[in-house]
C-alpha cells in the first residue's frame, strides 16, 4: 500500500509540475503577443514639414538632390595553397 501511495503522490507531483510550466510559457507567449501589438498600434512619426525656402525652390523649377546608396561588398579572400601546413602523419600500430 505504501509503494502505491509513493507512485500517485510522484504522479500528482508531475501533473502539478507540467501544469505549471505549461502555464508559464502560454503566460510568456501572450505577454510578447500583446507587447508586439503595442508597438504596432503606435501612431507613425510626422514627418516635418518642408521649409519655405524648399518649397520656393520647387516652385522655381529647381531639382532636389537624390541622394546615392552604394553597395560595397567584402572582398572574399582565398587562403593560397602554398601557405598550408604540413599535414600530419597518423600511425595505426
Amino acid at each position: 500500500m505504501n509503494l502505491l501511495a509513493s507512485s500517485l503522490w510522484g504522479g500528482l507531483y508531475l501533473v502539478i509540475l507540467f501544469a505549471l510550466c505549461f502555464a508559464l510559457v502560454t503566460g510568456a507567449r501572450c505577454l510578447r503577443l500583446r507587447a508586439a501589438r503595442g508597438k504596432k498600434a503606435e501612431p507613425p512619426e510626422q514627418k516635418p514639414s518642408e521649409t519655405a525656402a524648399e518649397k520656393a525652390d520647387e516652385k522655381q523649377g529647381g531639382k532636389k538632390e537624390q541622394r546615392v546608396y552604394y553597395i560595397v561588398e567584402k572582398k572574399r579572400v582565398r587562403k593560397d595553397p602554398s601557405k598550408y601546413s604540413e599535414p600530419k602523419k597518423i600511425r595505426f600500430e
